[in-house]
C-alpha cells in the first residue's frame, strides 16, 4: 500500500516498542488518524487490547477494519475462488473486456493509445465507477473494468467483504498510473510514456490476489472497531483508560485530493461524477480536515490536545520536527502540549517524506525530515 507519511518503517525504529510498552497499561488503543492502518494493525496483532481506528476517509477505516475487525484467519484459497476467479469469469464474457484487451495490444503511439483508451471508457459500462471515472487516466481500460468487476462481486459476508475490499484498495494503489498518489495521473508525454505503460501492464487480479493472501492471515487478538469521522467528533467517546495515538496531517493540501481514487473504491458506489485533469469528485464529496488548512491547523491542534487533556488521556504523537506546510511543527506541538501534559521526547527518526505534489522541477517530490515521537502524560 503506497501511503505518504506511512509509519511502517517507524514501527521498526522505536515507535513499535513504545506502543507495545505503553498500550499494556490501558484498556484500549485509539488511532485518531489511522491513514494506511499500519499502526492500528500492529497494535491489534501484538496485544490483547481492542483497537479503535478513526479517520475522515472511508478507504483508511476500510483498511483498518480488514485486520482489527477479525480475530481469526480467513481461507484465502476459498475467497480467491469465490471472489477473484468469479470476477474474472464475469469480466471475460463482457464485450467491453474484449475491446479493452484489443486496445491494450494496440500500443504504437502513446498519445493515440491514451486517447483511444479515454474514448473507449467514455462509453458507459454499467458495471461500476472505475471504468468511466478513471479508465484511460489512472488505469487502462482493461484494469478499469477489472476493478469494477472485483468491486461488483465483493462477498456479502462481512469479514470476507472487508478483507476483499482492503485487498482491492491496496491493489489499486499499486496499479495506478500516477506519481506516488492519485492527485494527478501521468499524462501521455514522451517523458511519462514509460511510466504509463509500466503501470497499465500491472494486473489488478494478481495484485488483489497478492494482497488478499497477505491480509487473510492477519487478525486482531481482540475484536476492534472503526469510525469514519473527524477526530474531534470522537473525543467524547475517549477517556483516561485509552492510549491515544496521534499522527496528524502535515500538509496544507487536503489528503482527500491525493486518495480520491481509493476513496471511490471504498465507498462501493455504482457511479461517481469527476472532472478535471485529476478526475476529482466534487469538493463536497472530498473530506476536508482542519489540519490541512494553514489558518485552521494550529487552532485545531490546540483544541484537540486541550480536549484530550480534559479527559486525562495519555498520548503518543508523531510529527516532523521541522516546519510543515500546514504551519505545524514538532517543536510547536511540544510547546503547546506542555500546557497540559508532561512531554517526553522518545526518539527522532530520519527519513524522507512526500511534499505532496512536488515534481522535482518546481519543488522536490520528497524531502529529508526528522520525525519526532512524543509521549504525553496528563499533568
Amino acid at each position: 500500500m503506497k501511503y505518504m507519511g506511512s509509519k511502517r518503517s517507524m514501527l521498526k525504529n522505536g515507535l513499535g516498542k513504545l506502543l507495545l510498552r505503553e498500550t499494556k497499561r490501558f484498556d484500549r488503543f485509539v488511532d485518531l488518524f489511522t491513514g494506511a492502518a499500519f499502526v492500528a494493525w500492529f497494535v491489534a496483532e501484538n496485544l490483547d487490547k481492542p483497537v479503535l481506528a478513526v479517520d475522515l476517509q472511508k478507504y483508511a477505516t476500510s483498511l483498518a477494519q480488514a485486520v482489527i475487525g477479525r480475530t481469526s484467519q480467513l481461507d484465502s484459497s476459498e475467497i480467491i475462488s469465490s471472489w477473484i476467479e468469479k470476477s474474472a469469469q464475469h469480466r471475460n464474457s463482457d464485450s467491453f473486456w474484449l475491446e479493452a484487451v484489443a486496445h491494450f495490444n494496440s500500443l504504437v503511439d502513446i498519445q493515440e493509445w491514451v486517447s483511444r483508451a479515454r474514448d473507449l471508457c467514455s462509453i458507459p459500462s454499467g458495471i461500476g465507477p472505475i471504468w468511466s471515472a478513471y479508465g484511460g487516466h489512472y488505469f487502462s481500460p482493461a484494469q478499469a473494468i477489472t476493478f469494477d468487476y472485483l468491486i461488483a462481486n465483493l462477498p456479502k459476508e462481512s469479514s470476507k467483504r472487508e478483507v476483499c475490499l482492503a485487498a482491492c484498495i491496496s491493489a489499486a494503489s499499486e496499479c495506478v498510473a500516477a506519481p506516488g498518489h492519485t492527485a494527478q495521473p501521468f499524462q501521455p508525454t514522451n517523458s511519462a510514456a514509460q511510466f504509463i505503460v509500466e503501470a497499465w501492464k500491472r494486473d489488478p487480479i494478481e495484485y488483489s490476489k497478492k494482497n488478499l493472501i497477505a491480509l487473510a492471515t492477519r487478525h486482531a487478538q481482540v475484536l476492534g472497531s472503526t469510525i469514519t469521522d473527524d477526530a474531534a467528533n470522537v473525543i467524547p467517546h475517549i477517556n483516561s483508560t485509552d492510549l491515544v495515538f496521534i499522527d496528524p496531517p502535515y500538509s496544507s493540501v487536503q489528503y482527500s485530493r491525493f486518495y480520491h481514487v481509493l476513496e471511490t473504491i471504498a465507498r462501493v458506489e455504482q457511479s461517481i461524477n469527476v472532472s478535471g485533469v485529476g478526475r476529482y469528485p466534487p469538493l463536497d464529496d472530498r473530506p476536508q480536515s482542519q489540519f490541512s488548512n494553514i489558518s485552521q491547523a494550529k487552532p485545531a491542534l490546540i483544541e484537540l490536545l486541550k480536549n484530550l487533556a480534559e479527559r486525562s488521556c495519555t498520548i503518543i504523537l508523531t510529527f516532523p520536527s521541522g516546519p510543515a506546510s500546514n504551519s505545524l511543527s514538532g517543536d510547536y506541538i511540544k510547546q503547546v502540549a506542555s500546557q497540559w501534559f508532561t512531554v517526553e521526547d522518545h526518539s527522532t527518526i530520519s527519513g524522507k517524506f512526500s511534499t505532496l505534489g512536488g515534481n522535482n522541477e518546481i519543488r522536490d517530490a520528497r524531502m529529508n525530515s526528522n520525525e519526532l515521537i512524543l509521549l504525553m502524560k496528563p499533568r
